[in-house]
């Protein structure tokens, strides 16, 4: 391994190099790679290296829950296992073999290199701030509680909202704000589709518009923002300097009036230490069924950054992990690694989805089952608690939710198809 003595990473490539065990590394921290780095450590077999530039694991489906409720980041924060590397990957040391280019070393942005026999890039995506934090930035526990501090006293401040994009984080945003503040904020929310949740069955949509609607939410569908008129469409959102509130041009002709402005327009891929060669079009990370990189024999990419077809949720995340965790052991033993989802015992991945409407209701989809009520927020409730669980790495608990996660492939083959 080459690394500068004055590496602070110094002892962890190190103890890799003493060691004979293949070495792992996995880039990114989130449910992908954190599942990941778990899996690969199970048996001793493999020195596991898990890289993040933040020095936590967050629940990201609960982020906005934190903006209007601080204090759910002392649940949905946890800070990564003993032995994480805090530090952003930038780019790979690469050797030619008889099977193809390799990487033999991940490159991190103190100088230093960490030996690799194979590499699980798990980057994520990107989302404006606050509701997700940088990737590729160094951010701590407490970086972070202050983001969503300032995020939340600026929405506390601003008597009226306006959310740009109605699918999944838009919708989610709006509940929650009139969950606390109910009617006396005026809150918009606008969607160039027909419908709200379009990526949903058209079920979903009525449910949650329905909500909203009840609570006092205005939904416009069928228009967008033509003219931001001076509000951010990247970055925290900000109140007007001069007080007062931001106004806005739809393509339809209408003005509107927001103090303050999110946009909820969807995430971009972040490829990480991925070079532009093995990048789509979108900066998606070209894969093939197994989850491999183009090119590259002994990378892989899951969750987010990598360019699969299919929804980007935890539970697909969770999923990509167990299967790249099984090809890795297969590749590693001279086996032929298996396509996704026949690797995790599947035909199909199952499309499930539940959406929060605040606390006590929500909608939820189970393939072509589409229902709502407090049923569905008693299962968010429940992939919550479990999925903070997994994190902290918590006897049975753990083992309770991969049986959990098992049992969805499992029925989603077959039910509500």
């Amino acid at each position: 391994v080459d690394t500068h003595h004055d590496s602070p990473w110094a002892n962890v490539i190190m103890s890799a190099e003493g060691s004979r065990k293949p070495q792992v590394v996995v880039v990114g921290g989130q449910f992908a790679g954190r599942r990941a780095a778990k899996l690969l450590r199970r048996g001793g077999r493999f020195g596991v290296t898990l890289v993040d530039a933040k020095s936590f694991w967050e629940y990201t489906p609960g982020a906005l829950r934190c903006l209007v409720e601080p204090r759910a980041t002392r649940r949905l924060l946890q800070p990564h296992p003993p032995g994480t590397v805090n530090a952003t990957a930038v780019g790979f040391e690469k050797t030619k073999t008889q099977e193809g280019d390799a990487v033999k070393g991940v490159k991190l942005n103190d100088g230093s290199n960490l030996r690799a026999d194979y590499v699980v890039l798990a980057t994520g995506s990107s989302y404006v701030s606050p509701i997700k934090a940088a990737s590729d930035k160094p951010c701590s526990v407490e970086d972070r509680k202050k983001i969503i501090m300032a995020a939340h006293k600026k929405l506390a401040s601003a008597p009226s909202v306006l959310i740009v994009g109605g699918g999944t984080v838009g919708v989610e945003l709006a509940a929650e704000i009139v969950g606390v503040w109910g009617k006396s904020k005026n809150v918009t929310i606008i969607t160039p589709h027909s419908r709200l949740l379009e990526r949903m069955p058209p079920r979903a949509g009525m449910l949650a518009q329905r909500w909203l609607t009840k609570k006092g939410v205005r939904v416009i569908l069928n228009d967008r923002i033509e003219d931001w008129g001076g509000s951010k469409t990247g970055g925290d959102p900000a109140l007007k300097p001069s007080g007062g509130t931001w106004k806005l041009q739809t393509r339809g002709g209408e003005e509107l009036h927001a103090s303050l402005v999110y946009p909820c327009i969807g995430g971009a891929p972040a490829a990480g230490p991925a070079d532009k060669s093995t990048l789509g079009s979108r900066g998606e990370v070209n894969v093939d069924d197994s989850f491999r990189v183009e090119g590259l024999r002994n990378v892989f990419a899951v969750g987010d950054c990598a360019g699969t077809a299919e929804e980007k949720t935890a539970f697909t995340a969770d999923l990509n992990a167990t299967a790249v965790a099984h090809n890795i052991r297969a590749a590693h033993n001279g086996k032929r690694v298996k396509e996704y989802p026949k690797v995790c015992g599947a035909q199909s991945v199952p499309s499930i989805a539940v959406v929060s409407l605040y606390k006590w209701s929500a909608v939820m989809q189970f393939n072509k089952l589409v229902f709502g009520g407090p049923v569905p927020a008693l299962v968010k409730w429940f992939i919550e608690t479990m999925q903070v669980h997994a994190a902290k790495e918590t006897p049975v608990l753990t083992e309770l939710w991969d049986v959990v996660e098992q049992t969805n492939v499992f029925l989603g083959g077959f039910m509500f198809k």
